[in-house]
């Protein structure tokens, strides 16, 4: 059994996968708070039949929320509000890249830091995204559809 997955193998996986998913992850990331980063690691968990208990999977989320929140929302947010006067369309276009740029090696870092603090795995069926969307919000209901996405999504990849 594989008790680990390596970075590369979650940035691969996300690379494909993610653009299948990203209208779902992206409203449970604005709608609800959620990390998209770690919903595509639960994904990749879940497609591999791999596991965490609910305490490790709160401590992966705690631990990514504090980066998350010192750096790739700070600067997330900085890209969407980019457009100014001060700026012509083409250099508020070059900085919009730019910060993009900068924003998705911060989402690669994320990954990183999630599989160096990724415990070993058990090879136990667990409903990790539930858990982890749970801790979010008590409306199950919110989220029920793009997580039926996400699932339908990464179903398709084997």
């Amino acid at each position: 059994m594989a008790d680990r997955i390596s970075a590369d193998e979650l940035w691969q996986f996300s690379l494909v996968l993610y653009p299948k998913v990203k209208p779902a992850c992206l409203r449970l990331q604005d709608e609800h708070g959620a990390n998209v980063n770690l919903l595509l690691l639960l994904c990749l968990l879940e497609q591999r039949q791999l596991s965490l208990t609910r305490a490790q999977l709160y401590q992966l989320s705690t631990m990514l929320q504090r980066f998350s929140v010192q750096f790739t929302q700070p600067l997330r947010a900085l890209r969407k509000q980019s457009n100014t006067a001060m700026l012509t369309t083409e250099q508020q276009h070059q900085l919009k890249q730019s910060l993009l740029q900068t924003e998705l090696q911060l989402e690669k870092l994320e990954q990183q830091l999630l599989v160096q603090h990724c415990p070993p795995l058990t090879d136990s069926a667990a409903p990790l995204m539930e858990l982890y969307l749970a801790q979010l919000t008590n409306d199950i209901t919110a989220y029920q559809q793009p997580l039926f996405d996400l699932r339908q999504a990464f179903a398709s990849l084997r």
